[in-house]
């Protein structure tokens, strides 16, 4: 009798490691479903922010890209090892998905054309709450959408995650607005560049400093 109260013992006690065993598979998956789930930031942000997963940005000094994504309670940075954990074959491939959710973001941007007292457009001006805003001038898309309006070398302001400008190189009126450009960097919650970008069909590099003295 006691032979077969202790193999039973044994049997529950199985079924129950078994059924432990299963709920940590599931919350494992739940998690990695969760993860797949999230909207992916391509972030641009000051490089002494020191967020732990970063990149450099070409001719850049003072600028990178930073890799993070939106959580309940908004902008949330990767760590090293959850980046890792998410991202098997690393940057590329979080480049690669976090530029799908820039470019649906960039579809329904609105941009609102600044034009001077000739009626010839000065800059574009697109200002969006959505953190994925800075990272849309990192798609073809994005050059290809300005092009015919200010001419194929585009130079581009980020003074703040929310606000982009465009300007045409041709006609580079920077210089008329630095000191706008230094106001909305410094007085923003979140700010993004002082740097000016080139955007061509090369792709995307930093210039010089707006805010150099």
């Amino acid at each position: 009798m006691s032979y077969f109260r202790s193999f039973g013992f044994i049997v529950i006690s199985l079924f129950f490691v078994w059924v432990s065993h299963a709920d940590d598979k599931t919350g494992v998956k739940d998690a990695n479903l969760e993860s797949k789930k999230q909207k992916l930031l391509l972030l641009i942000e000051p490089r002494n922010m020191r967020s732990p997963v970063s990149m450099i940005i070409p001719g850049a000094r003072n600028t990178v890209y930073s890799a993070g994504y939106m959580g309940s309670l908004g902008v949330i940075h990767y760590k090293a090892e959850e980046f890792r954990r998410n991202f098997k074959y690393g940057w590329k491939q979080f480049r690669e998905d976090a530029l799908k959710d820039a470019a649906k973001h960039l579809e329904k941007i609105s941009p609102v054309l600044i034009k001077n007292p000739e009626n010839m457009i000065e800059y574009v001006l697109i200002q969006s709450q959505n953190p994925l805003t800075p990272s849309t001038i990192i798609l073809p898309q994005f050059h290809e959408k300005f092009r015919d309006l200010l001419g194929p070398e585009l130079l581009v302001i980020l003074p703040n995650r929310s606000t982009i400008l465009v300007f045409s190189e041709s006609e580079n009126n920077l210089n008329l607005y630095k000191k706008t450009f230094i106001n909305m960097y410094t007085d923003s919650i979140y700010p993004v560049s002082r740097e000016i970008f080139r955007i061509n069909d090369s792709g995307i590099r930093a210039i010089g400093d707006y805010g150099a003295k």
